[in-house]
């Protein structure tokens, strides 16, 4: 569950009915969607060769009042846009986009719609993938269990040089894999770091077979890292 986009609300109107879940090809199929946030069938508006994915007689506004249906709501757009992303190009929206009509929608969809035309364009043959890198455990021999006085500090203190140089070997062939990766053609969103697990938003192929070559070129430049790839997903965090 990608909770975080429930963080910024995007409201144009006080009385805003018309929930917008993404933009998408005027072409997109709405049929057989998972339900929804409210009861409404979930449709496409569209104004030339773009449409929005919208559902009426949505109220974000009453559904934040309630935990347990803002839960709900924000599961339930999550799901929407994972189902339509699976065979249609998407700009996925934040949660809590909505107009206060239909007729907001189609001025919305008419004064922006060429940056949101070119930026589908951009995106039409990618998807999002969340990368993580998992530091592999490391192998260090035990200290013998013969060995006493001096010889045991010894090897302990050994040991402990073992562990810090093993260590700054995963950092260096990390921060080496980042610097590298700064300098391709790859979108990157590099998130907090999550029980010592780096994670990376990139955007890449969404041919899954092309991706996974990819996935293994860095697998073996990080030999002391798990590298561990999603399934394809909309494109979150780059479709600003």
């Amino acid at each position: 569950m990608r909770w975080h986009r429930s963080e910024a609300v995007i409201s144009y109107c006080d009385l805003s009915m018309i929930y917008l879940y993404a933009l998408c090809p005027n072409s997109t199929e709405t049929n057989n969607l998972p339900e929804g946030i409210g009861t409404a069938q979930v449709e496409v508006l569209t104004v030339g060769t773009l449409g929005a994915v919208i559902e009426r007689d949505v109220d974000i506004a009453q559904i934040q009042k309630d935990d347990a249906q803002l839960m709900a709501a924000v599961l339930a757009h999550d799901r929407i846009l994972s189902h339509l992303f699976t065979y249609s190009p998407l700009l996925p929206l934040r949660f809590g986009t909505q107009f206060s009509n239909s007729e907001a929608v189609t001025t919305f969809l008419k004064t922006q719609g060429e940056t949101y035309r070119q930026k589908l364009s951009h995106l039409q043959d990618r998807a999002e993938y969340l990368v993580k890198l998992i530091p592999q455990p490391l192998d260090l021999p035990a200290i013998a269990s013969d060995l006493k006085g001096r010889e045991y500090f010894l090897a302990k203190k050994q040991r402990l040089q073992d562990h810090t140089a093993a260590l700054n070997q995963q950092a260096d062939e990390l921060q080496t894999f980042l610097t590298d990766l700064a300098t391709q053609d790859i979108p990157l969103v590099r998130s907090a770091p999550q029980d010592h697990e780096e994670r990376l938003h990139v955007l890449l192929s969404r041919d899954t077979d092309t991706t996974e070559q990819v996935i293994m070129t860095w697998q073996e430049q990080l030999p002391n890292w798990q590298v561990v790839c999603s399934e394809p997903l909309p494109p979150y965090h780059f479709a600003a």
